[in-house]
C-alpha cells in the first residue's frame, strides 16, 4: 500500500472515523468505499484490500455456506453415486447450512476460522465427525483457490484432531451360540423368509449383497456364488424421497465367488420351483434376472420388515438378552456364519476373503472375542500334548 493513499477524516459530531475510496481507472468510477475509526485500522483494511485486488479476488461477498452449496450440488456431486451423494448432503445439512462457519464471508475466511472450528466439532461430535466435514471443505477450499475466490488453498496447514486411542474394548459383535444356531435353524424351516435366513448363516453374505443377488450369480454346475453387487435404500437430494439403488459394492475385496455349500444348493433349488410358482401367479416369469429373494410380485424386499421378521424368530427361539430383549439382528446371521469358521479352525485369511474385508486385521479386530476363546483351546491342547506323549 503506498504511504501517500489518500483518505478522508470525517467529522459528526462527536463521532470521527476516517474513510478511503477505491478509484478504478478502467470503469472510471469507485468501486469500494473502507471505513476505519482510527487511521492504522484503515490502512491495514485498504492494504488487505489491494492485496486481494492484486491476486484477482473477486469483490463479492459471497458466504461459505453459499459458495460451498453451489459448488458440492453443481460440480463435486454431479458424477458420484446417489449413496455418495446422500453422504455429503447429511454432512452438508448438520455441519455447514447453519454453522457460524458457513456464515463467513469466503474471502475472509482463514486457517484459524476453520480451525476453531474443527476443535469445537470434535469436543461436540468426536474424531468421526471432524474426519467427515473435512473430506467436504478441504475440496471446496481447494476449489475456491482454483477459481480465484480466495488468495491461497490453507487447508494443508488445518490440524485435524487426533484420533482417541482405541481403549482396548471393540465393538462387541452379537453371533448365536452353537445351541441357539441349532435352535434358529429348526425355526425357519417353513418361514417365508427361511431360505434367505439360511443363506446368511451359511455363507456370510451381507442384507444388501442377497438383497440385490439374482438367480444368473448362482452357478448349480460350478456349486458357486458370485457376489458383485448391493442393493441399500439412499435418499433422492430432489424428491427427498428414499429410492432403491444396485450398485457396485464399495471396496474391490467385496466383490468375490464363493463356494455353496450342499445343504445351501438344495435349499435354493427348492427355493427356486416355489418362486417360479409364486410368479406365475401374477404372469409374471422368472428368468436369469429375476431377484433371488423378493416380493411375490418379484420387488426388492424392505429392510425393516425383515428385520422385523428376524427378530420375531429370535423371539420365539428364546433368543434374548439378559433384560429379556432381543438384542440380535438380521447382520448377527453373518457374524454367527464367521465365528462358526473360526471355530472349525479356519485361518484368518480364508475367513477375510470369503468375508469380502479389505484386510485380514479387519477380520481380527472384529472377531477378537473368538480368538480369544481359540487362544484358551490352543492352551488347553499343549497340556493334552504332554498328558499323552509323557504319561
Amino acid at each position: 500500500m503506498e504511504e501517500n493513499m489518500k483518505y478522508d477524516k470525517i467529522i459528526r459530531g462527536e463521532y470521527t472515523y476516517f474513510r478511503y475510496r477505491h478509484w478504478d481507472p478502467v470503469l472510471k468510477k469507485i468501486t469500494r468505499e473502507l471505513t476505519a475509526r482510527t487511521l492504522k485500522d484503515l490502512k491495514e483494511k485498504v492494504e488487505k484490500f489491494e492485496k486481494l485486488e492484486g491476486y484477482g479476488i473477486k469483490n463479492d461477498k459471497i458466504k461459505l455456506v453459499d459458495f460451498c452449496n453451489d459448488w458440492l450440488y453443481n460440480v463435486h456431486l454431479v458424477d458420484k453415486k446417489p449413496s455418495t451423494q446422500e453422504r455429503y448432503d447429511c454432512i452438508f445439512r448438520l455441519y455447514m447450512k447453519k454453522s457460524y462457519l458457513g456464515q463467513i464471508i469466503l474471502r475472509n475466511l482463514d486457517a484459524s476460522d476453520v480451525q476453531k472450528y474443527y476443535n469445537e466439532l470434535f469436543e461436540r461430535k468426536g474424531y468421526n465427525c471432524v474426519k467427515q466435514f473435512h473430506k467436504m471443505l478441504s475440496p471446496c477450499i481447494r476449489y475456491a483457490f482454483e477459481t480465484g475466490r480466495i488468495i491461497r488453498n490453507f487447508m494443508p496447514s488445518i490440524k485435524l484432531p487426533k484420533k482417541p486411542a482405541k481403549n482396548g474394548r471393540q465393538k462387541k459383535v452379537n453371533p448365536l451360540t452353537v445351541e441357539e444356531h441349532k435352535r434358529f435353524i429348526n425355526a425357519i424351516k417353513d418361514h417365508r423368509l427361511g431360505v434367505l435366513f439360511n443363506m446368511a448363516l451359511d455363507t456370510g453374505m451381507r442384507q444388501g449383497e442377497l438383497f440385490a443377488l439374482t438367480w444368473r450369480d448362482i452357478d448349480f454346475s460350478r456349486k458357486e456364488i458370485n457376489i458383485d453387487k448391493t442393493y441399500s435404500l439412499i435418499r433422492d437430494l430432489k424428491t427427498h424421497k428414499q429410492i432403491g439403488e444396485t450398485t457396485a459394492p464399495k471396496t474391490y475385496y467385496s466383490t468375490r465367488i464363493i463356494s455353496l455349500p450342499k445343504r445351501t444348493e438344495e435349499l435354493l433349488m427348492a427355493h427356486k420351483e416355489k418362486q417360479k410358482i409364486q410368479l406365475a401367479k401374477y404372469n409374471l416369469t422368472q428368468d436369469n434376472d429375476t431377484l433371488v429373494f423378493c416380493t411375490g410380485i418379484g420387488t426388492h424386499l424392505e429392510r425393516q420388515n425383515v428385520l422385523k421378521e428376524v427378530k420375531a424368530v429370535y423371539k420365539e427361539c428364546g433368543i434374548l438378552n439378559v433384560d429379556g430383549k432381543v438384542d440380535k439382528t438380521f447382520h448377527d446371521l453373518r457374524h454367527t456364519y464367521a465365528t462358526r469358521l473360526f471355530e472349525l479352525g479356519e485361518p484368518a485369511k480364508v475367513v477375510q476373503e470369503l468375508l469380502g474385508h479389505s484386510d485380514v486385521s479387519t477380520t481380527l479386530n472384529i472377531y477378537t472375542h473368538v480368538l480369544e476363546r481359540q487362544k484358551k483351546r490352543t492352551a488347553s491342547k499343549i497340556d493334552l500334548f504332554y498328558e499323552e506323549s509323557f504319561n
